[in-house]
């Protein structure tokens, strides 16, 4: 419903753009087609969300005509049958060679449909939403499954994709809950962010050895999904996975992947042990976090790095005391006491290891301890002092009270990673000149506060400390503090980034889809991690001269950014920078061609072609 809408307001701005063709319509078998000529070849439904479609009320089955006024119909428009919710099934002819964006959305009852070897290409979204489709087989004349073609089918028990498939995109089966098998053909290289999503009935999955990379978010939630074989192919594993595979027993990791990101195994509480080749150098956030069976786990000299809360809540992992070490680092404390004593053998206390211990009360914490992560005592209620404050060696760990103006004590040095996230009723907040530092996310989603102080003791501000902190943003929607540009709350459209802005933030616009543009001033000289993700109506970017370093996941899931001008300034570009954009076409100064090139090997670019010219300047 949510699609029928935005295409009745987009009717009236589509309708002033020049259009290929006038529509005409034929009565066939008793269904009024509505079709467009183009290049005489007919399009049944048109070309544009402003297109008449075919009549909801089209029902039954139905076999789609070759042939419209004397032309053939070789495509099925965009939005063809959007909500045609009494269709049972439809045959499409041999004439059809493409099956555009949302042809069939929201088909509720279509149970089968035959798409026949003439089909090439399926657009994006093409049968999301038919949730009674049962079965369908792909032709082997189709290349690549589409973002969503198939997301919420869920009757969808079987799927037959042909060995010409080399890509499964973005949410292509994403909530297909009643899909129990599916085979990846030899031809498929990348398995796209979210593919399989709540596939909760999907029991095994093969993945051959042609594919290189498993995308974020891949088989989440396959809940039933008991056994996995990787392929030494693959080199890349992204974040979470393979989170909340409950019934998933064992796995393993082959020696091509080089680091496990955040989540990847979260909630994966059949997984009984695993085993890390010595390829692996890095295990992200949460990694193997709740995994609860896991009682074994071993980890080889190569990884030089465990990101916070890798193994908390792994019960499994745990000492009769219910401390879950590795390695000197307290992961998380599965016990029941109230005062705790941490062993002397700790010599870090990782993120988050204590979260939520609301019943703890008192905690002791030796001399050999030299580091205390970020949020590690988060949600402790009750070591929070009267004023709501959770305070160990002066580090300001979470805020439990419900003030709305509130001055930090001159105790803390330190405001630590989410301290006052989601505080709802906090609408200004003093810090002291004891405080030195900000913590990532510090403020994160504080939508009320308006007012914050910042003196100049406070040296650093960590990744998206006021992001979502909309009461802070100035009449432009943006939230500028100290030159960082820490989030965006305007509407979109063209945006120009004003000069006093430094650095642009973690997040800063992430998921804002109604951004079409972007102008970068010269004064900014980093773009944060995910700064730009899933932008999706973001067509083109330029990189101004003052740039040197674009982090990880800047522009990933841009999925209509086409053009990019880098200079030669960009010293740096961080995996995943560019990933799930489209076809790249990136504009350089002369003779950086090749440097630029190796930067973006492995950062997930889909580059079509790099032009060499004089960067564009910014205005």
């Amino acid at each position: 419903m949510k699609h029928k809408i935005f295409k009745t307001l987009l009717a009236a701005v589509v309708a002033t753009i020049t259009f290929c063709a006038e529509a005409d319509t034929e009565t066939v078998n008793g269904i009024k087609w509505t079709y467009f000529v183009k290049n005489g070849e007919a399009s049944i439904g048109g070309e544009h969300f402003s297109s008449p479609d075919i009549p909801e009320s089209t029902s039954g089955a139905i076999t789609i005509p070759s042939t419209l006024g004397g032309y053939p119909v070789t495509s099925i428009g965009e939005w063809a049958f959007n909500d045609c919710s009494s269709l049972k099934s439809v045959t499409i002819p041999n004439s059809v060679t493409s099956i555009r964006e949302a042809a069939f959305y929201g088909c509720s009852s279509l149970t089968s449909v035959t798409i026949p070897n003439s089909v090439t290409s399926i657009g994006d979204d093409a049968f999301d939403r038919c949730s009674s489709l049962k079965s369908v087989t792909i032709p082997d004349s189709v290349t690549s499954i589409g973002i969503g073609v198939f997301g919420g089918c869920k009757s969808l028990t079987s799927v037959t994709i042909p060995n010409s498939v080399t890509s499964i995109e973005r949410s292509a089966f994403g909530g297909c809950s009643s899909l129990t098998g599916v085979t990846i053909p030899d031809g498929v290289t990348s398995i796209g962010f979210g593919a399989f999503y709540g596939c909760s009935s999907l029991t095994s999955v093969t993945i051959p050895n042609s594919v290189t990379s498993i995308g974020d978010w891949a088989f989440d939630g396959c809940s039933s999904l008991k056994s996995v074989t990787i392929p030494n192919s693959v080199t890349s594993i992204g974040d979470n996975a393979f989170s909340a595979c409950k019934s998933l027993t064992g796995v393993t990791i082959p020696n091509s992947v080089t680091s496990i990101e955040d989540g990847t195994f979260r909630g994966c509480k059949s997984l009984a042990s695993v085993t890390i080749p010595n390829s692996v150098t890095s295990i992200g956030d949460w990694a193997f976090v709740d995994c609860s069976s896991l009682t074994r786990v071993t980890i080889p000299d190569s990884v030089t790095s465990i990101g916070g809360g890798a193994f908390s809540g792994c019960k499994g992992l745990a000492d009769l005391d219910g401390f879950i070490i590795i390695r000197g680092v307290l992961y998380g404390y599965c016990g029941e006491g109230k005062e705790v004593l941490i062993p002397n053998s700790v010599t870090s206390i990782g993120d988050w290891a204590f979260f939520d211990c609301s019943s703890l009360t008192s905690v002791t914490i030796p001399d050999s301890v030299t580091s205390i992560g970020g949020g590690a005592f988060s949600g402790c209620k009750g070591l929070a002092d009267l004023d709501g404050f959770i305070i160990i060696r002066g580090v300001l760990y979470d805020y439990c009270g419900e003030g709305k103006e509130v001055l930090i004590p001159n105790s803390v040095t330190s405001i630590g990673r989410h301290a006052f996230c989601d505080c709802p009723s906090l609408t200004s907040v003093t810090i002291p000149n004891s405080v030195t530092n900000i913590g990532d996310c510090a403020f994160e989603h504080c939508s009320f506060l308006s007012s914050v102080t910042i003196l100049n003791s406070v040296t650093s501000i960590g990744s998206a400390a006021f992001s979502g902190c909309k009461g802070l943003a100035d009449s432009n929607g943006f939230i500028i503090i100290r030159g960082v540009l820490h989030g965006y709350w305007g509407e979109g459209g063209a945006v120009l980034i004003p000069d006093s802005v430094t650095n642009i933030g973690d997040w800063a616009f992430c998921g804002c889809e109604s951004l079409t543009s972007v102008t970068i001033p010269n004064s900014v000289t980093s773009i944060g991690e995910y700064a730009f993700c899933d932008c999706s109506s973001l067509t083109g970017v330029t990189i101004p001269n003052s740039v040197t370093n674009i982090r990880g996941g800047a522009f990933k899931g841009c999925s209509s950014l086409t053009s990019v001008t880098i200079p030669n300034s960009v010293m740096n570009i961080g995996v995943g920078a560019f990933g799930r954009c489209g076809e790249l076409t990136i504009y350089t100064d002369k003779g950086n061609s090749d440097r630029l090139r190796k930067m973006l090997e492995n950062t997930g670019a889909n580059v079509k072609e790099i032009i060499e010219q004089k960067a564009k300047e910014q205005k």
